[in-house]
């Protein structure tokens, strides 16, 4: 191992012992706990020794790495589970439960929904501070929070 790659391996290391608790509990909010970890582990891997130095902000990135495997593995399971129920009720019908607890409601929302709902009420920011976090608008944060409202208002009612 030469010098040049030590502080590189340190850094990851120091990102893991820094971010890795947070991460976990932002995944585990997107995905659910049994996905949680891959997907942070995930996110991890993507942060290369050679691309370590390049990215300005290593939290902000790692967080948006963590909500696009979540958005991948969420739009997979989706349409696995079109596939599923086709095979299994070839005629559209039946009747959702009414009943949904909060869980239930909020992993309904969109991975970008949740995202948002996630850090406005578990981690208390406001919405430069989430818009700076995923990398989009603070009006963008507006919407999917006022959206995710609206939704589980709606499911929860």
């Amino acid at each position: 191992m030469t010098d040049v790659d030590e502080p590189s391996e340190i850094n990851i290391t120091q990102l893991w012992r820094s971010h890795s608790t947070e991460l976990l509990r932002y995944a585990t909010l997107l995905v659910g706990p049994h996905d949680a970890n891959d997907l942070v582990a995930g996110a991890f891997a993507k942060i290369g020794p050679s691309a370590l130095g390049q990215i300005m902000n290593p939290r902000a990135y790692l967080f948006r790495v963590v909500a696009n495997l979540a958005f991948d593995q969420r739009r997979s399971q989706q349409r696995r589970q079109v596939r599923d129920l086709h095979a299994l009720l070839p005629t559209s019908g039946g009747a959702m439960d009414s009943q949904l607890d909060v869980r239930r409601a909020v992993a309904a929302l969109s991975v970008q929904q949740r995202a948002v709902v996630y850090f406005a009420y578990w981690e208390d920011l406001d919405a430069p501070a989430i818009a700076e976090i995923l990398d989009i608008a603070p009006g963008t944060v507006r919407r999917h929070l006022a959206n995710a409202r609206h939704r589980l208002r709606k499911e929860l009612s």
